[in-house]
């Protein structure tokens, strides 16, 4: 992968935070180069509310990384934060959910979320974008 060479200059102040999309509005986010455990990495943290009227199983985001043309160059997909471990490829969706290491999101709540792109595997970008792609309903029991 070509190595990024994204100085300071790109940090965006106010990037869209795209909002009410499929039950779940994302209230507010930042990003900024850090580094740690020796690699440089570009961090987006923010805070979602759940807009849907219900209890949500989980809200999915993905964080696109754009260029100057606004093509869309290195994406990820992040989890509110009490549903982050479904991010992680080699952990089972089902046996979280069905272990409660999951926590549904009530209706109204709010919550942190986090993603991030590290610096050596991700092409030059100058701006990010975030989105709601899936906020399923909590089974009622």
């Amino acid at each position: 992968m070509r190595r990024a060479a994204v100085g300071l200059v790109v940090l965006l102040a106010a990037a869209p935070a795209f909002g009410a999309a499929k039950g779940a509005e994302v209230l507010e986010h930042k990003g900024r180069w850090e580094s740690g455990y020796g690699a440089k990495f570009y961090n987006v943290v923010g805070r979602l509310r759940n807009t849907s009227g219900h209890t949500l199983r989980w809200v999915k985001l993905r964080v696109d990384a754009v260029d100057a043309k606004g093509k869309v160059v290195a994406s990820t997909e992040t989890y509110n934060e009490s549903a982050e471990a479904l991010a992680v490829p080699e952990l089972k969706a089902a046996d979280l959910i069905a272990s409660g290491k999951v926590k549904p999101l009530p209706a109204g709540a709010e919550e942190r979320f986090r993603a991030s792109f590290l610096k050596e595997e991700t092409p030059d970008f100058t701006d990010y974008r975030v989105t709601v792609i899936e906020t399923p309903a909590a089974a009622e029991h």
